[in-house]
């Protein structure tokens, strides 16, 4: 079975992007990513500080948030290091008289807060355990206070969409709102076997998006994944080279989710199954353990769980959100500095109290040879495909470089994008200063409808304007003008810069810009 993994992207073309850019020019080659060649994010444990989000418990299964930094011992390979940072619990709490309501908000507000990311998975789970999975999480929310305590946001994702149902918020009232209002598709493509690459690549896209697009948010983020996950993969049936792409791929989304702070939690609402229900090739489609590599594999990873086999989902949503807001932050630089050592680095943290128990992130994966010379691996323009085409494919905000869309009140028609310094990586020194960026902008109608999507790679010097409101040296604005289309009701930007790798997006109301 072939994969046709999501990053795989050949073929993809993008036209060029008519901007008017002050001190803007197309840049030549891309310079090289921080990834390696492979397309793998590769981490160089020299230069690199691992972070740790870890959940202690007692016997009882209950949360411990009094201890101490002694009261750890953190082991990579099974040799110790030494902690450098630790954080207690609750340690960015919201003040009182904050309240979050956006991305934005979250951002420039509590920059440091943890939050709730609630995944509804309508790839590969079924129309009535959707239902249900519905039900349980409203049954959830109508037991908590009319203001959440950690901002959360409510997505769905399909076949071929990711969609914000809410963005970040505190009301309770605003998510229930967004829940009622979203109508689920039938899932037809769990009816047969032959979409199992193409589900396998959602999932996986999925998770893969929702880190890229949250790197920006320093905090912790507690992703609460209602569905399946991944069905059923069988590497025993798969041909070598299927099987080293999915090797890669795991390394890669592991990697991102470690990045960007992210802890997994499944959900599965098919509750306790009265009896197998195989597919037509005899695959039972509702055991959580039915493959050779599950999307558990990928929450004991991220240092979360995998709840199934019961049918009070609502509480196993609660245990979920009460775990990602009961964890300590420790820090650590490797010991071993080699990047030849084994693949995958374990990690395993120790309590001085036995009767305690600590939940972490499992590990991390160091670049490995076989992988940098796999001439099948994804190439960096593969990559920036990947980047700029899967985040203009979904309304949800992308932090990674802070952008921020305007009209002209002169014309309306033309188009202002502020980029925040703190996401730009400007080489050289003096007047000479540039940054290498890609830029993609897509147009949709009322319906969300695709009407146009168009990119270009841009050199900018920095050259900060006095003039343009809210601008900071170093800061970039560009200027361009939307083409006349009446249908045209949402600008989808995306920011990716070259060298980081790191992507912006944003949306705009356009329907007026006629």
């Amino acid at each position: 079975m072939s994969l046709r993994m999501v990053f795989m992207l050949a073929g993809l073309g993008l036209g060029s992007l008519p901007l008017a850019a002050q001190n803007a020019s197309p840049s030549q080659a891309p310079s090289e990513d921080p990834r390696d060649r492979g397309g793998v994010y590769a981490l160089h444990v020299k230069a690199k500080t691992v972070i740790l989000d870890v959940v202690v418990t007692d016997k009882q299964g209950h949360a411990v948030t009094n201890l101490t930094q002694d009261s750890f011992t953190i082991l990579e390979d099974r040799q110790p290091q030494r902690i450098t940072s630790f954080e207690r619990p609750g340690v960015h709490p919201l003040a009182g008289d904050v309240r979050i309501e956006s991305t934005a908000d979250l951002d420039r507000k509590a920059p440091g807060a943890p939050v709730d990311l609630i995944v509804l998975d309508e790839i590969n789970t079924r129309f009535e355990d959707m239902a249900f999975a519905r039900y349980s999480l409203k049954k959830y929310l109508d037991a908590q206070p009319g203001k959440l305590s950690q901002p959360t946001m409510l997505v769905a994702v399909d076949l071929h969409h990711m969609t914000v149902l809410k963005d970040y918020t505190q009301d309770k009232a605003s998510i229930l709102s967004a829940l009622n209002r979203h109508l689920s598709q039938y899932p037809y493509h769990l009816d047969t076997s032959s979409w199992t690459a193409e589900r396998f690549s959602a999932a996986f896209g999925a998770l893969m998006q929702v880190a890229e697009a949250t790197v920006g948010h320093p905090g912790h983020k507690n992703m609460i994944w209602i569905g399946r996950g991944f069905p059923d993969v069988r590497t025993d049936t798969m041909q070598p080279e299927d099987e080293a792409q999915l090797a890669d791929a795991i390394e890669l989304c592991i990697n991102m989710l470690r990045d960007a702070r992210i802890t997994l939690y499944s959900v599965d609402p098919a509750g306790v199954p009265s009896a197998p229900t195989p597919d037509v090739d005899g695959v039972d489609v509702a055991d959580p353990f039915g493959g050779n590599f599950q999307f558990n594999d990928v929450a004991a990873a991220t240092g979360g769980k995998a709840f199934f086999g019961r049918n009070d989902v609502n509480v196993e949503i609660g245990a979920s959100v009460r775990d990602g807001a009961s964890f300590y932050t420790l820090s650590y630089t490797p010991t071993d500095a080699s990047d030849a050592a084994k693949p995958f680095r374990r990690i395993r943290v120790v309590m001085k109290d036995p009767s305690l128990r600590a939940v972490a992130r499992e590990g991390y994966y160091a670049p490995r040879a076989s992988v940098a010379s796999n001439t099948k691996s994804p190439s960096i323009a593969d990559r920036s495909k990947f980047d700029l085409l899967g985040a203009s494919e979904t309304t949800l905000i992308y932090d990674g470089v802070p952008i921020a869309l305007s009209r002209s009140e002169k014309d309306p028609a033309v188009i202002r994008l502020h980029i925040g310094r703190e996401g730009i990586a400007w080489a050289g020194v003096g007047a000479e200063q540039t940054a290498k960026l890609q830029i993609l902008y897509a147009i949709f109608d009322r319906k969300d409808k695709l009407l146009s999507r168009t990119a270009k790679d841009l050199a900018v010097k920095n050259s900060s304007n006095p003039d343009e409101p809210d601008s900071q040296p170093g800061d970039i604005n560009l200027l361009f003008r939307l083409p006349r289309n009446e249908a045209a009701a949402r600008l989808r930007v995306v920011v990716r810069m070259t060298d980081s790798g790191k992507v912006g997006a944003a949306n705009l109301d356009i329907s007026a810009a006629k």
